[in-house]
């Protein structure tokens, strides 16, 4: 399924817009501050229903409104869903077909987007939660009982932490099972994925990097010859004084490997920029085996950093994935050769508008 209509109301400076997009390439042609990039974000709303740029919806919806609405129509297979999202300061209500859905889960049964943007590369530049997030994404869509079991997880762990805190150790013991119960869960779930991921990230790498040799190393959170019941005994002592769990699913972590050196350590700003263009392509090929739904990639100005050789890989890898492809630009230049090769449309935005170029 794909994308066939959207509309979107109050996000930044675009007060209203309607698009058509295609079912492949979407070229968002615009100067800087036109509202392109407001595109992608609405996108990414109306499938995560959160921002990539802010915490704070107020900056996302239009001066002097209340709320902003996204919505969308997905088309495929003689099936057809409606979806929206209509946020302000104080709520969120969506609605899939014609129902509210209390569960912002619910989109990403529908929609799921994958975002690209030069400052993706902090995936492998900062700390190891947004790792966690980035395969905690992947496992959901391959599991979909992860997220409760994930949810539960982070309620033992505050749960767990607030004991250590507050010095109530009787009780920690009960506490400790069910935290050992669901830690090990996720754990294991993860694990999986990390080892497909790696499969897929191997074959990604070698054709945007060339011959390199690319190993996903998965970290448990703690010692790998325990359990993670030993490993909480081991750290009791150390817990009770820190006064939280030091130990756990929540220090998990992945390391990429390139020829058996940390990536961020031994690729150059413009390959970092590749690996982690391949690890979400890597994702979203896993995704594309096992899950009926929408699938949009939205790319936000993957010109810069990338040389022209660099950029023609990634371009020829996007038109063999079977997704929907939404991409910014300042230089339709760039473009032309692939627009004029694949089902494509070209949209310029100018102050917020947005017009479909006829070609």
């Amino acid at each position: 399924m794909y994308l066939s209509k959207i509309q979107i109301n109050n996000v930044r400076n675009i007060a209203v817009i309607g698009m058509n997009p295609c079912e492949k390439l979407n070229v968002i042609v615009g100067p800087n501050g036109s509202g392109k990039t407001s595109v992608l974000e609405s996108l990414y709303l109306l499938s995560r229903a959160r921002s990539f740029r802010t915490h704070n919806i107020k900056k996302v919806v239009s001066f002097q409104q209340d709320n902003l609405t996204v919505f969308a129509e997905l088309q495929g297979d003689n099936r057809q869903h409606k979806i929206a999202i209509n946020k302000s300061q104080s709520d969120t209500v969506i609605r899939i077909n014609g129902q509210t859905e209390k569960k912002s889960s619910e989109l990403s049964r529908y929609l799921h987007s994958h975002l690209i943007r030069p400052e993706s590369q902090t995936l492998l530049e900062n700390g190891s939660s947004v790792r966690r997030s980035f395969i905690d994404w992947g496992v959901f869509h391959q599991k979909h009982d992860f997220l409760d079991i994930s949810k539960k997880h982070n309620q033992l762990l505050k749960q767990r932490n607030k004991l250590l805190k507050t010095k109530q150790l009787d009780t920690l013991s009960v506490w400790n099972n069910k935290f050992v119960e669901y830690g090990t869960m996720v754990c294991i779930d993860r694990q999986a994925y990390v080892s497909r991921f790696e499969q897929e990230l191997y074959l990604i790498a070698r054709q945007l990097l060339g011959d390199v040799d690319v190993k996903v190393e998965f970290i448990k959170g703690w010692d790998k010859s325990l359990s993670l019941e030993e490993a909480l005994n081991k750290a009791e002592a150390r817990d009770t004084y820190c006064g939280h769990s030091t130990v756990g699913s929540h220090k998990s972590d992945i390391k990429v490997l390139v020829n058996d050196k940390l990536a961020q350590d031994f690729l150059s700003r413009g390959q970092m920029k590749l690996m982690v263009i391949a690890m979400y392509l890597a994702q979203i090929k896993l995704m594309s085996g096992v899950v009926e739904k929408s699938a949009c990639v939205l790319i936000d100005d993957l010109a810069a950093e990338l040389d022209q050789y660099s950029f023609h890989k990634v371009m020829i890898f996007l038109e063999k994935l079977s997704v929907q492809v939404f991409i910014t630009t300042t230089n339709k230049q760039l473009f032309l050769e692939y627009i004029e090769a694949n089902k494509s449309k070209v949209f310029h935005v100018k102050h917020g508008r947005i017009e479909t170029e006829e070609h």
